[in-house]
């Protein structure tokens, strides 16, 4: 307890010490101070006062104080005191200080660690929306690769049709290659001829059969197809021709045509 006491008082000891001038016994002075809750400068007197009587003890009776020398000298001991609270009072003011300056270093790395946590975070949500795209992307580039490779079989079982031996290709199996005409007219079979080639023995899939005159369905008989499907109603005439070359013609309703891009 005596060890806590002297670390509570300490400044004090050392700002009475400073106050004791030459001559005086320090330790007193600061005892004095200490423990009769009086000021330096009334210890000082007090002590310079029984010096004085001790010399003048024989010769000169003590004179009691006046009241106003009283007041005086007990305005210096508040005087006293209230300086020696004040500078405590400056030291707890600076000792805040120092606290609030370590709370505002505390305040200021806590925010900065609060701003790169929440870069943290917006990198994580981007970075997640990113992901979701890409598998996404992933997903519908799977299902188009999937599409393409199924349309890549049957082009390729369409090109054997049209490039080997129909009997090799189609040998177990229900299929034929049909060459589609958009319109009966001589301009769309001029279009399947140039692009996809009509030769004997194709099957032709008139997508529209109406309107039709002799020299066209003339020019599509010279053809020699195997047989014409044929979507819409087929003018009498161009029957009639088709007819007599022999060639049969059918509604393309009773068969199963399946179409891949603009071949079927």
């Amino acid at each position: 307890a005596a060890l806590f006491a002297v670390d509570a008082h300490e400044s004090q000891f050392e700002r009475v010490a400073r106050k004791v001038p030459a001559g005086f016994d320090r330790d007193e002075v600061v005892a004095r101070v200490v423990g009769g809750d009086e000021s330096v400068e009334a210890v000082l007197r007090e002590l310079t006062d029984d010096g004085e009587e001790e010399n003048e003890e024989s010769t000169e009776p003590q004179r009691e104080l006046t009241a106003e020398e009283k007041r005086i000298r007990d305005l210096e001991s508040q005087v006293d005191r209230l300086e020696s609270h004040v500078e405590d009072l400056r030291e707890r003011l600076e000792s805040k200080d120092e606290t609030i300056e370590e709370y505002e270093e505390e305040l200021s790395a806590a925010r900065r660690e609060e701003r790169r946590e929440a870069r943290e975070r917006r990198e994580v949500k981007r970075l997640e929306r990113d992901n979701d795209r890409l598998e996404r992307e992933r997903d519908d580039a799977t299902e188009r690769a999937d599409e393409l490779e199924s349309k890549l079989d049957r082009l390729k079982t369409l090109w054997k049709l049209d490039h080997s031996n129909f009997a090799d290709v189609s040998e177990g199996r229900d299929i034929v290659s049909v060459k589609v005409v958009e319109q009966f007219t001589t301009g769309a079979i001029d279009y399947t001829d140039e692009h996809y080639g009509l030769a004997a023995g194709d099957v032709v899939y008139l997508r529209d059969a109406s309107g039709a005159g002799r020299s066209t369905a003339e020019k599509l008989a010279a053809t020699d197809p195997r047989i014409v499907l044929k979507e819409g109603g087929l003018s009498d005439v161009a029957d009639d021709v088709l007819f007599d070359a022999g060639i049969p013609v059918g509604p393309a309703d009773d068969v199963q045509i399946q179409e891949v891009d603009e071949l079927a």
